[in-house]
This record gives C-alpha cells, sequence and structure tokens, in this order.
C-alpha cells in the first residue's frame, strides 16, 4: 500500500479554491459548497421501493455589505452539505474521508468513509453541536488521503 502525494493529487483534485493549499504532503481538503436542512422524516424499510428519503431544503448563504463569500449561521442538528471539488480516484486505489480538525474542535461533527467511487458522493452529514457555529462558503469540511493498493 501508498499513500498518493501531493504532486499527483493536484492531478487528481477538480474544482478546488486554492489547489496547492488543498494538496499539501499526502493530504487533501474538500471544502464547503452548499448546505441543505434535512426535514420531514424517512422511510426506511425492508424493500428498497417502499423507501422514501427525508426532504432536504436548500439554505441560502447570506452574505453581509462588502463580503465576497457568504456564511450560514447553523443551530444545533443534522445538515447535508456538498462539496465544491471532485476526486477522480484511481483504479485501485480508495479516498478515506475524515472530519477536518477546524470543525472537530468547534463541535461539529462528520462520519468517516471510504470511497471507492466518487460519482457515489454527492455530500456528507454534519452533526452541529449544541453552541452551533457560522460556516462560510468554502470552508473546508474534510480532509483525505487516497490510498493506493
Amino acid at each position: 500500500m501508498s499513500i498518493i502525494r501531493s504532486e499527483e493529487l493536484r492531478g487528481l483534485l477538480r474544482f478546488a479554491l486554492d489547489l496547492e493549499a488543498q494538496t499539501v504532503g499526502d493530504r487533501l481538503t474538500l471544502t464547503l459548497l452548499e448546505i441543505y436542512q434535512i426535514a420531514g422524516e424517512a422511510d426506511i424499510g425492508r424493500y428498497p421501493d417502499r423507501a422514501g428519503q427525508a426532504r432536504r431544503i436548500k439554505r441560502p448563504a447570506k452574505k453581509i455589505s462588502g463580503e465576497t463569500a457568504g456564511h450560514w449561521d447553523l443551530v444545533p442538528g443534522v445538515y447535508w452539505v456538498t462539496y465544491n471539488e471532485t476526486v477522480n480516484i484511481p483504479d485501485g486505489a480508495v479516498l478515506y474521508l475524515e472530519n477536518h480538525p477546524a470543525l472537530s474542535e468547534n463541535g461539529v461533527l462528520q462520519a468517516s468513509r471510504s470511497i471507492l467511487d466518487w460519482n457515489e458522493v454527492s455530500g456528507t452529514l454534519l452533526m452541529v453541536g449544541a453552541r452551533g457555529v457560522r460556516l462560510a462558503e468554502g470552508a473546508p469540511l474534510s480532509i483525505g488521503r487516497i490510498i493506493r493498493f
């Protein structure tokens, strides 16, 4: 096994806000594009044809006069978020994503996961802790490593 380093990572990351800063060493950083509030109830049963997803309501970013990027003020709860970037995962490799430390240190969590095909990734679930959080457009969400087998 080997971990893909920054020189090769730069060729695999698309739509990065700052390619150099987002591919340092053997890590890549994925950033925030949009936030959705999960509303209603899901119906998850034994048979997929009977399942129904909870609604997702897109939350627009708020912009303060003079700022180029907006932000979201999130109260405690669960949110679906999407990434600015896409990652081309090479054959024979896996992308391992985990919570960015800036989120962890401020009570915002997401599950770690291993991804073989980026086309199966539409975003990630964030759990915002008791104090809430303000997230800016382009804020770091996940850090990842691509491991070649």
